[in-house]
């Protein structure tokens, strides 16, 4: 059968990275580089999916003034085209990457503000999408942000939808919003994700505390995980992952690499794991993947993954879990 998956993206972007030298707030800089895409936490993933020879069909609202740089970089990639056209232009955000420090610095935009007439408008047009592409056994990666004026209840009615429909979830948006989310689905078992990826800030916010500590983090996630995220994933970035899944919590670490930017790689974990789960793979073995092609994809410029070759040679490099008690 093939693998199908649906990315679902209610707070779409155009990417504008420049590269510096080394950030200096309040002088004036001059780019070395420029790079401009699709971008937003769906069209990453899809795009990373898609290099994994997955089936991918994007989903999600478009805004149809400003389109075409959208359009153009899905095509490119072979991802379906199953966006919904709203009024209005999507956001274009600017990241700022210090090549020196290997660090980024993103200023996003908020993106289209819906009332509740063109969200509704834009609410039946998505489901409609929907009702008429997913199929069982598919897998919807909900991801992103949420434009003014829409809350936690879009995603989680889509979630519904979604579970009801046999599909496999998976949750990767804001910490607030997930805990809400998960809150709103958990007398639905169909509809719980199969996995969340926090990064560190967003288990922060949801834990209303900073988790300087390993210690921390892990009773954060455990909290995560008491709310109905079965399996947990907490991208750390230079200091690896923390996973949770039935086998137990474990942490993986990952290779020093050269840095190009930051933007993307908790979404190349995603696509990544998921792939990997697409394939039958236990969710730690699945989360070392993830953090093979998020090692690829800080060195790289596009949101495209390589060969599984060159991505097998860098798993080879992840560490193999290590194992914490926690009872």
């Amino acid at each position: 059968m093939t693998r199908r998956a649906f990315t679902l993206s209610l707070n779409p972007a155009i990417d504008r990275t420049l590269w510096i030298d080394t950030l200096h707030p309040g002088e004036p800089h001059l780019a070395t580089a420029e790079h401009v895409q699709a971008g937003g936490k769906g069209f990453n993933v899809a795009a990373g999916l898609a290099s994994l020879g997955v089936d991918v069909t994007a989903c999600g609202w478009l805004g149809q003034a400003n389109a075409t740089r959208y359009e153009a970089d899905l095509a490119a990639r072979g991802i379906r085209d199953r966006m919904a056209r709203v009024p209005g232009a999507i956001r274009e955000n600017l990241q700022l990457t210090d090549t020196r420090r290997g660090q980024t610095t993103s200023v996003d935009l908020p993106g289209i503000a819906y009332d509740a007439s063109s969200l509704a408008a834009a609410q039946a047009d998505l489901r409609a999408v929907l009702a008429q592409e997913v199929r069982s056994g598919d897998w919807c990666l909900l991801t992103g942000s949420l434009p003014p004026g829409v809350d936690a209840s879009a995603w989680a009615g889509l979630a519904l939808l979604l579970g009801r429909a046999g599909a496999r979830l998976v949750f990767d948006m804001a910490g607030e919003v997930l805990s809400e989310v998960l809150r709103q689905v958990a007398d639905e078992p169909g509809a719980s994700p199969v996995f969340v990826k926090p990064n560190r800030t967003e288990l922060e916010a949801m834990a209303g505390r900073p988790l300087p500590g390993p210690d921390d983090l892990l009773a954060a996630a455990l909290d995560l995980q008491r709310q109905g995220a079965a399996q947990v994933l907490v991208s750390l970035g230079a200091e690896g992952a923390l996973v949770l899944s039935a086998e137990g919590a474990c942490r993986l670490a990952v290779p020093p690499v050269p840095v190009c930017t930051t933007v993307g790689a908790g979404d190349a974990v995603v696509a990544g794991t998921t792939a990997a789960l697409m394939e039958g793979m236990p969710f730690a073995d699945a989360a070392r993947f993830g953090l093979a092609c998020a090692a690829w994809r800080i060195q790289q410029r596009t949101a495209d993954l390589p060969d599984r070759a060159v991505l097998d040679g860098l798993l080879a490099r992840v560490g193999s879990p290590h194992w914490i008690s926690h009872r």
